[in-house]
């Protein structure tokens, strides 16, 4: 133990939350030098009679993450915390992709168990701050808890994996168009499971998310005074028309919410003027179908309804602008049990496996590398995208238990198939 060590033990004496980066300054170093080294401290049991504890360092990183804002599209800053942090944290081949994702690996060879989160968020600032064993933050639920759960869980593995590897991936643009996990994929990366890091529910595992369209509806008529209506067609009140027929068309009438197809108006954009009959108007829909719908239903209705209406005069137009394919992954596969294990040993309750009208990175990785694939993190999905988003730090904390004790299970479990 040298001066430097006496001297960050004797800052977190006194305060046991000094985040990391203050402590850097007062040091002179680096803030991963300065994690690393109290992580060295802990481990050697140096300060196991001080008030700092693993859990406060968790804790730590967390709130630094939570600091630092990365809507999707503006996550640079965020990629290279991640990026340091990652080798701090002491992974093999840690690399970054054109899109910013971070990448980096514990062991080596098979089987290879994937760990994966998006470090991007929606927008909106919310003041980092911990009351009452809750900790506020843009990211708090969606997803930053469970990406830093994923990475402290995958560390602990480090010189203790003896056969297999587990790749940790912290990706972009998941709340924007799915850039991140499609350049990830792109890359040539080969599990043979996968965990995807969002807020489950400490006690839920998401097996299943919903298929997604989203579709630009068109419609053109000449534009003309609104004092005389007569002369042409009002283009909103078209569109409005054409919606109205394929809503009631492509609408399935089920109580299972996760087995309806569902189509929501997102966007509408038309007029020039409060004086001008619309002569344009463009209309977003989100259409969302199970996984046991063929989805080619879908785009039949959509040619049909506008085949139907472009009848008389071909003024309507479609495009499928984004799409991502329903997927559903088995309650029996090796990682869905073996992170139900891991939730029966922590919590002593059976885990609820749950399937969401939501759309994620989850659909993209299990159609593409056609593995299974589970979702599971700690938070309350509710809270995600809103303006309370927090997380209660007991969960957090218990989260990283349940990863570890999940990835042990994955290594046991798929040895003896």
């Amino acid at each position: 133990m040298d001066d430097i060590d006496k001297t960050i033990i004797k800052i977190l004496t006194k305060d046991s939350r000094t985040p990391n980066t203050e402590i850097a300054q007062k040091v002179n170093l680096s803030e991963g030098s300065v994690r690393a080294r109290i992580d060295k401290l802990i481990s050697s049991g140096a300060i196991k009679n001080f008030t700092i504890t693993l859990s406060n360092q968790h804790l730590t990183l967390l709130e630094e993450s939570l600091k630092i804002y990365s809507p999707s599209g503006q996550e640079k800053e965020f990629s290279d915390f991640l990026f340091n942090t990652v080798t701090d944290y002491g992974f093999l081949n840690v690399t970054r992709d054109s899109a910013n994702n971070v990448i980096g690996e514990i062991g080596e060879g098979v089987p290879v168990l994937l760990l994966c989160g998006h470090m991007d968020t929606v927008p909106g600032l919310i003041n980092v701050e911990i009351k009452d064993n809750v900790i506020y933050g843009r990211g708090a639920s969606d997803a930053k808890s469970s990406l830093i759960s994923m990475l402290i869980a995958a560390s602990s593995f480090k010189d203790k994996l003896k056969t297999g590897k587990i790749i940790f991936a912290a990706v972009t643009d998941e709340e924007g168009t799915g850039a991140g996990i499609r350049e990830l994929i792109k890359g040539n990366i080969k599990p043979d499971c996968a965990i995807f890091g969002e807020p489950s529910g400490i006690d839920k595992i998401t097996v299943g998310y919903k298929g997604r369209f989203s579709v630009k509806f068109s419609c053109n008529t000449p534009s003309v005074h609104a004092s005389a209506p007569w002369m042409s067609s009002n283009s909103i009140e078209l569109l409005f028309k054409l919606w109205n027929s394929l809503k009631n068309e492509l609408e399935t009438n089920v109580d299972n919410h996760y087995q309806q197809v569902t189509s929501c108006l997102t966007q509408i954009n038309g007029g020039i003027a409060d004086n001008v009959m619309p002569g344009k108007c463009d209309l977003i829909c989100d259409i969302r179908y199970p996984f046991n719908y063929d989805s080619d239903i879908i785009v039949s209705n959509l040619d049909k309804i506008v085949s139907e209406f472009n009848a008389k005069n071909h003024i309507y137009s479609y495009e499928i602008i984004d799409s991502t394919p329903a997927f559903e992954s088995s309650k029996s596969s090796v990682v869905s049990r073996s992170v139900s294990r891991a939730i029966i040993d922590k919590l002593h309750s059976k885990p609820q496996f749950v399937n969401k009208t939501g759309t994620g990175d989850m659909n993209v990785l299990g159609t593409s590398l056609e593995i299974p694939v589970i979702t599971y993190g700690p938070g309350n999905p509710h809270l995600s995208h809103t303006s309370d988003e927090s997380i209660v730090i007991d969960e957090f904390l218990t989260s990283i238990d349940i990863y570890k004790d999940s990835i042990h299970n994955f290594f046991n479990l798929i040895q003896r198939i």
